[in-house]
C-alpha cells in the first residue's frame, strides 16, 4: 500500500472504568463493539469530527466517563495516548509523558480544539525515520 493511503491515527477500546451505563442504545452497543477493534482515521479532522459526534457522545454519556479509549498513530503503533471522554469533553492523557502536555493531560471540548491537540501530538510523537529502530 503506498504510504500516502495508509491511515494516520486509530482509536480502540482500551478498557471499561467504571460500570456501562444501563439504557445504552443498540446503536451504542454496535458502536463499543466496533471501537473493541482498531478503527482507523485518514485524518486528523475526521477524528476530531467523530469524537464530537452525536454517535460518539450517546455512547460516551454525559455524566461520569466509564471507558477510556487508546488514541494511536497507524504508521507507529507503539506511539499511543489515552482519551477518556464525557459528550463534549475529551481528557487525552499522555501515559509516555512525552513532554507535549503540560502536566501529560490536555482537555479538548471543540472539534478545533482536538484537531489541534491531537496534531500536536501527533507531529511530536511520530518520528518516520526512527520508527522502526
Amino acid at each position: 500500500m503506498d504510504e500516502q493511503q495508509r491511515p494516520l491515527l486509530t482509536l480502540c477500546k482500551s478498557r471499561i472504568i467504571d460500570a456501562v451505563p444501563e439504557g445504552l442504545s443498540e446503536k451504542s452497543l454496535a458502536l463499543q463493539h466496533s471501537l473493541s477493534g482498531i478503527c482507523s482515521f485518514y485524518s486528523v479532522a475526521d477524528l476530531a469530527g467523530f469524537l464530537f459526534s452525536e454517535q460518539f457522545g450517546l455512547l460516551v454519556g454525559d455524566t461520569e466517563p466509564w471507558i477510556v479509549f487508546e488514541l494511536g498513530i497507524y504508521r507507529d503503533p507503539d506511539k499511543t495516548i489515552e482519551l477518556i471522554a464525557i459528550s463534549g469533553n475529551i481528557t487525552l492523557a499522555d501515559s509516555h509523558s512525552t513532554g507535549v502536555f503540560e502536566g501529560d493531560i490536555a482537555q479538548c471540548n471543540t472539534v478545533e480544539e482536538m484537531e489541534k491537540t491531537i496534531l500536536l501530538w501527533h507531529n511530536a510523537a511520530y518520528d518516520a525515520d526512527g520508527r522502526f529502530q
